[in-house]
């Protein structure tokens, strides 16, 4: 068991089935269940300050946002930066973009993070399967981040990586100094609706990577598909992540 527990957060994507209708009542329940934190993917048209006060009142933080890169240009922008100011947030996530316009994307990405960091914020990108696809001997992935700066963040998706055949722990590695958060998210190549601990990925080994060997802050889990109802399946995880003694 590490000294120090990495807290453990939601993706709210995951219960986009339920929190639409009961913000309240959902990060009422995470908080009890367990979880330390939220990543937002959207603000369900509340204002920051309420959803501000809705995660001081359950102890939640925020350990950060997915959102589009039209969010990080242009007058949206401003509004992107003022509703994280509010939630103390500083990690703008972009859960994926064109790949086929790559080296646009990578400007865009770059112009979003010199942009971010004069407000105190960084940019960072999440992974699914295609970053891995080759393009003249190297991933996309790879390719993103060695034309990124150092502080631009890499969201290892481990759930996503291990599906594309991916050497996770390499990757943990060689981006060590990169990660703040990485998406717990499960991987079964015959269920796709697995919660973490019920498939492929060896958890042990790499969470052990994670807290020894990389800056990471923050555990996200992420689950898309669901076996039971989501807010079980956020229960089935975090429990199996307690019962490793994280």
């Amino acid at each position: 068991m590490p000294k120090n527990k990495i807290p453990v957060a939601i993706q709210l994507y995951s219960l986009r089935d339920v929190a639409p209708t009961d913000v309240p009542g959902t990060l009422r329940k995470v908080a009890a269940m367990g979880y330390a934190g939220v990543e937002f993917a959207g603000y369900y048209n509340i204002d920051g300050i309420t959803l501000r006060r809705l995660l001081a009142d359950f102890a939640l933080c925020c350990a950060g946002v997915h959102l589009g890169l039209d969010a990080l240009e242009g007058d949206a922008f401003e509004k992107t930066v003022a509703m994280n100011k509010l939630l103390g947030n500083d990690r703008l996530i972009v859960p994926g973009a064109d790949l086929k316009n790559l080296s646009q994307t990578i400007d865009r990405l770059n112009a979003a993070h010199v942009r971010a960091k004069a407000c105190g914020m960084r940019v960072g990108f999440h992974n699914h399967t295609h970053e891995f696809d080759l393009e003249n001997g190297v991933t996309k992935f790879d390719r993103i981040f060695s034309e990124t700066p150092d502080d631009f963040l890499v969201q290892l998706d481990i759930g996503w990586a291990t599906c594309a055949g991916q050497d996770v722990a390499a990757i943990l590695r060689k981006y060590s100094k990169r990660l703040e958060t990485v998406h717990v998210k499960e991987f079964s190549p015959n269920n796709p609706k697995v919660a973490v601990g019920e498939g492929s990925v060896k958890w042990p080994a790499i969470f052990d990577i994670l807290e020894k060997e990389t800056c990471v802050q923050w555990y996200v889990v992420e689950q898309e598909q669901f076996a039971i109802g989501p807010m079980e399946s956020a229960k089935s995880c975090i429990n199996y992540i307690r019962k490793l003694g994280r």
